[in-house]
């Protein structure tokens, strides 16, 4: 599969994803840059699931495998699409890197990105992938650091409209979190079937911030699916970096932080105040007022 570094580096820090219920964006620690300019023609979307489903494996991995420069005189690697609706033609982007040692028995990680909306490539290039980029966005630096060494990882842009993943209809974007971790399972299994080799290895769902929600959701999915699935996933565990999972039971800090001197008792108080504002604004679905309570500067009381 032929990947353009201008569009890599354009996607990975421009991503957004619309939010149901509410016509506020939610707070995004992510960094956000004009995009580079793509000169060339990146071509059409390689989507890998027609051959997946007539078992034409061995075409679809000589398609998929990335062939063009800088990538492919780093590392090994595969990317393409995997179709999780056909009807509204809902497609998930991924980018595989074996283990670079021991890929034989090498657990399989998944990583996702948080935002929500943020593309799982900022943390190919920015956190635990092969290789980063230099101050200049046009050079790879590898990272002697990188998962990929003894693990084998998939970043996968999820849900669909995050980065390069991509629908055909409005109907495609999902709305809940069970829809997000139904479509994960079947872009996974497509994959496991893509890689067979891999089907028993251990393996791990991983991710940051947002994803905090989409982890769960995906493990979930594979203990409902399992027992009937003819392919059963081989999951070990889940690791969720900063989670972004539960709002009503993350938004009380002002105890702690006042127990450990962090703040004092007229600043605790203030923010034991927005805390209880927010909570009685998310039981009530005023999601609005919820965001905007949220983002109050607290050292403004």
């Amino acid at each position: 599969m032929s990947i353009s570094l201008g569009a890599c580096l354009g996607i990975i820090l421009t991503t957004s994803y619309g939010l149901a219920n509410c016509h506020h964006c939610l707070r995004n620690a992510y960094p956000t840059f004009d995009p580079l300019p793509v000169p060339e023609d990146v071509g059409e979307a390689l989507i890998l699931t027609p051959y997946i489903q007539s078992g034409d494996v061995d075409m679809a991995r000589k398609l998929a495998k990335v062939s063009e420069e800088p990538f492919a005189g780093l590392v090994t690697s595969y990317s393409g699409y995997l179709t999780v609706d056909p009807d509204l033609n809902s497609n998930l982007f991924f980018w595989f890197f074996p283990a670079e040692f021991g890929y034989e028995e090498a657990p399989l990680l998944l990583w996702l990105q948080g935002g929500p909306g943020v593309s799982s490539l900022f943390g190919l290039f920015g956190e635990n992938g092969p290789f980063s980029v230099d101050e200049t966005g046009s050079k790879l630096i590898t990272r002697p650091s990188s998962w990929h060494r003894n693990h084998s990882i998939i970043y996968i842009d999820s849900p669909v409209g995050t980065g390069y993943s991509f629908t055909e209809s409005d109907q495609g974007y999902a709305t809940n979190q069970t829809q997000i971790g139904s479509e994960l399972y079947t872009a996974l299994l497509q994959f496991l079937w893509l890689f067979p080799e891999l089907q028993t290895h251990d393996f791990f769902i991983t991710g940051e911030s947002y994803a905090g929600k989409y982890i769960p959701a995906l493990g979930y999915a594979i203990y409902k699916n399992n027992p009937l699935s003819e392919l059963k996933i081989n999951l070990k565990g889940m690791a969720i970096g900063n989670g972004f999972t539960d709002p009503l039971t993350q938004s009380r800090s002002a105890d702690l932080l006042f127990s450990l001197g962090l703040i004092d008792r007229k600043y605790a108080d203030g923010l034991r105040s927005r805390e209880d504002q927010f909570v009685a604004a998310l039981l009530t679905g005023n999601y609005s007022e919820a965001y905007n309570v949220s983002t109050v500067d607290i050292c403004l009381l």
